[in-house]
This record gives structure tokens, sequence and C-alpha cells, in this order.
């Protein structure tokens, strides 16, 4: 091409064979027929280019077996692979690890950021592009912390694993109420996450039912791995959470209407609740009126009670009944 400087074409046939490395090493790489016809390059450009980049660059690639064909054998960066990121970016996703740092993920969250930051410094900022250091000195996270996230995260592992491979284990549950140590086999089918609270959904043996089992009251799993069981093509967990509230899907589907007092109606409105949230009046007085069509009540009754005497039930009647029961509890409670 006329006017086309031969060292700029060059650099940029090379960047576009490191962007294409990057994209295929995290998942083994890529050969070099493929790279040549993705590059529109000779393979022997593409040998040449390759030498270039680890030698000339200083960028370590991990090159195929002797016994396999250079031109069939997989090509990979041998570390520090990543995405083209802006600064911008890369920070949003080291602070969206540091919100994992009080969940039952904090062991591996805290593994990954460190080498998420080691790699950004190695291959592609400098400490000042991305001030982690002085960044983190200035958020702090308001947020209910696991007592022992190290045990949490481990059997956050195992049943992860349990998912995966599709296979029975073996688990003991605290339950809250009874205060006893209950042991289960379980097929679990999947894991649910809310405010940083995970959830195992699994078919229970012993119930004959979908059983909801909170992680950190989990104390041990046991793998059955040999016991194998087919994951049922007509569930759906996303289907099955659609119109819970909370975690618990008792199966009773009932609209509630709420009345929120202006105090506190500009921030209702600026966050979605559930679904099926309807924001269906907003009177002259500032108050707003909305509605929701959900199941597992009794988690509900706990968020209605957060805004003390800022939300009226104003449907369901036996839900109305039930908070006029609790707030006479509670004067009952704090009465001399």
């Amino acid at each position: 091409m006329a006017g086309t400087n031969p060292g700029t074409t060059k650099a940029l046939r090379i960047t576009k064979l490191l962007n294409l490395l990057n994209k295929k090493s995290p998942y083994g790489g890529v050969s070099c027929k493929e790279m040549a016809e993705v590059c529109e390059f000779s393979t022997r450009t593409i040998l040449r280019y390759l030498d270039h980049i680890e030698n000339d660059l200083g960028v370590a690639i991990v090159r195929p077996e002797r016994n396999i064909s250079r031109k069939e054998g997989l090509y990979r960066l041998d570390a520090g692979y990543l995405p083209s990121i802006s600064p911008e970016k890369a920070m949003i996703i080291f602070l969206s690890l540091l919100q994992q740092k009080v969940s039952a993920l904090a062991g591996h969250a805290n593994e990954i950021k460190d080498a998420l930051v080691g790699t950004l410094f190695k291959y592609k900022y400098s400490p000042r592009s991305l001030p982690v250091e002085e960044l983190q000195k200035r958020i702090y996270l308001v947020e209910e912390q696991l007592a022992d996230p190290v045990k949490v995260g481990r059997i956050f592992a195992r049943l992860s694993e349990a998912i995966r491979g599709c296979y029975r284990i073996k688990l003991f549950y605290y339950v809250a109420y009874s205060g006893q140590n209950t042991e289960r086999v379980v097929e679990p089918y999947g894991l649910i996450c809310k405010q940083h609270n995970w959830y195992l959904v699994a078919h229970c043996l012993t119930r004959k039912a979908i059983r909801v089992f909170r992680v950190d009251q989990i104390t041990e799993v046991f793998p059955y791995s040999l016991e194998r069981f087919d994951y049922p093509q007509d569930f759906s967990l996303k289907d099955h959470m659609s119109q819970c509230w909370g975690v618990i899907n008792d199966g009773k589907v009932s609209k509630v209407r709420l009345r929120f007092s202006p105090e506190v109606a500009h921030r209702v409105t600026r966050l979605v609740y559930h679904p099926s949230q309807v924001i269906e009046d907003q009177p002259a007085d500032g108050s707003v009126i909305m509605s929701f069509e959900v199941c597992g009540i009794k988690e509900m009754k706990t968020w209605i009670v957060q805004w003390s005497d800022m939300v009226e039930v104003l449907e369901p009647e036996w839900l109305r009944e039930d908070m006029r029961e609790a707030a006479r509890r509670l004067l009952a409670l704090y009465q001399v």
C-alpha cells in the first residue's frame, strides 16, 4: 500500500497476533495454522513474528512439544494474558473483587485480586496509572462478615465441584430454629446469592423435595463422587426462584401492596426490589404505593419491619394482621 510505513505495518500485524494469543491462551492456545488463517499471514511469517515477540519483546510463549507438528500444535502465552482493557475498567474489576472480601468467596477472591494486580503491573500498567494501594485506603466496606471465611470458602468450593460433576453429597446442616446439626444426602442443583449470602438449592433425598441451605450454616460436606445423578431437564433455577422474595419458594404467591411515606418514597422508587415490582400510584402527599407478586412472604416481613413506621401494608389483609401482631409483641417487649 502506497505511503504505508513498513515498520508500522509490522507493528500492527504483531499487535493483531498478540491479541489473538491473549484471547486463546486461557483456553489452551492456538495453532500456527489458525493464526495464519485469522491474521492472514503465511505460517512462515507467523513463526517469524512469534520469535520476535519472544526474543525481542520479552513475552514468553509456550510452544508445542517437539513430537507435535509446529503447524498443528498449540501456542500460548506463558503467563499474564489479559484482555485489552483500559485502566478504568481494570480498576472496576479490582473494586468488584474487593466486595468479596467479606463473602464465602473471600479466600479465592483475594488470590485472584493479588494475581490480577501483579499481572496488571507486570504486563499492562505502571503503579502510577493504577494507584491500587492508595485507593484501598479510601474504600471501606460496611458489610456483615463471616466468622470463618476460610472454612466457608472450602465448603463453597466442594459444593461448586459437586454441582459441576452432578454427584451427590452428604452435608451436615445447622438448623437455627431447632439448634440441631442435621445430616442430609442431597443432589445439588445450583447456588444462589442474595446480599453476599450464598445458598445451595438441592433435592433432599430425606425430604424428597427441593430445599435451600444457607452455605455458612453447612458445617461439613462429604462428596459421593461415584453416586452421580441426572440434572432434571424440566428444572430451571431461574424459574424456581423468579417469584421468591428471598430464597424460599413455598409456592404460595400473593399480591402485596405497600404504601411508603414521603420520607423514603424517593429512595424506594430508585431501586427494583423484585422483578414483579410495580409503582401503582404516587399520591399528592409525596408517598408512593408499590405492589409485588411474590412467595416466601415470611422473608418479606423482616424487610417490611426494617422500614418501621415509614411503610404500611395495604394488602393482603392477613399480612396487615401479621404486622399488627408483630407490632404488639414489639411494644410489649419495650413496655416498662
